[in-house]
């Protein structure tokens, strides 16, 4: 892994960056950087989980928020938003694997709610999440809800979004879906971003606090953001400890996420040596690292998973 030297994201220009990234990308070296750019160079460094060359431009859709783009290489096929920030992978050869590490983390929701029967996505982009949860657990019912009709007509016609009873599409607001709804969730998913970066509206106080009402008694609330400038970051978390009482396990995977899980009623007890071993047998199912992300989970918050002080 190779940082630019001597200089800061906040200072260099995005085709230095492109430029730095496209040299990466040739020396076939690590396809994640991990410093943190400002906010409007991130759509180029921090979340590009692989670099600008997203193999063939196979597919173009339009609608008034802009294009949507579908790229394929040889092995996966990517989703964009008219740029080359990837918004979804799919493994061609294993539709159910995760291809981007934070995904991955996200999946530790069902190891911490092993009973979880039903699912709401918020933004469902190429349906990664859908497809891996219906293969974790082939009895949960998966809502998804997506803003962008193009969005989810270009998932199911170059990703392999579920189209069956166990799989509800809603095109609306997620904001607009939380007020209207009177479903309860036992897991909710929160990732909703734009082309050039998260929806603001994912972690004010206000939108987590109708997440929680939408929970069942134990569920959780699983949320990504990227880990960007300090003060926002800051103000997530608070918000999102303020909204769920400060029920909330953080974990921060490689590739520069925070991913959070916000419990309703409190963290459940953990066994750690039945906790990995959960993990690795839904990684196995999975074919990714479940149980290194378990592991760092409880790395990162050993101190409160071994004082209970949070459990239900």
């Amino acid at each position: 892994m190779r940082r630019i030297a001597n200089a800061s994201f906040e200072e260099c220009p995005v085709s230095l960056l492109i430029e730095f990234q496209l040299q990466l990308r040739q020396a076939a070296e690590s396809t994640f950087v991990i410093l943190c750019p400002s906010a409007d160079l991130r759509a180029h460094c921090i979340y590009c989980h692989h670099m600008p060359d997203l193999g063939n431009l196979i597919h173009i859709a339009r609608d008034d928020e802009g294009e949507i783009h579908v790229y394929e290489d040889t092995r996966f096929r990517y989703l964009t938003f008219g740029n080359h920030v990837e918004q979804s992978c799919l493994d061609l050869k294993d539709p159910v694997c995760l291809h981007h590490v934070y995904t991955q983390a996200m999946m530790l929701a069902v190891p911490l709610h092993p009973t979880a029967r039903s699912a709401l996505l918020l933004g469902v982009g190429g349906g990664s999440l859908a497809r891996a949860l219906r293969a974790a657990e082939r009895h949960m019912h998966i809502t998804g809800v997506e803003y962008r009709a193009a969005v989810l007509d270009t998932a199911r016609g170059w990703f392999q979004l579920p189209v069956d009873r166990r799989f509800d599409a809603v095109c609306d607001d997620a904001d607009a879906f939380l007020q209207q709804s009177e479903q309860s969730f036992d897991l909710i998913f929160a990732d909703l971003y734009l082309a050039d970066g998260m929806y603001p509206r994912q972690t004010a106080g206000d939108f987590l606090q109708r997440c929680r009402e939408h929970l069942t008694d134990d569920g959780i609330l699983v949320l990504n953001q990227w880990a960007g400038e300090y003060a926002t970051n800051h103000t997530a978390l608070a918000n999102l400890g303020a909204a769920f009482d400060g029920r909330v396990l953080n974990v921060y995977p490689q590739g520069g996420s925070i991913v959070s899980f916000a419990f309703r009623s409190g963290v459940p007890g953990l066994n750690p040596r039945a906790w990995f071993a959960a993990a690795q047998a839904l990684g196995a199912r999975l074919s990714i690292p479940l149980q290194q992300h378990a592991r760092r989970l409880w790395q990162q918050n050993a101190a409160v998973l071994r004082s209970g002080r949070l459990r239900r």
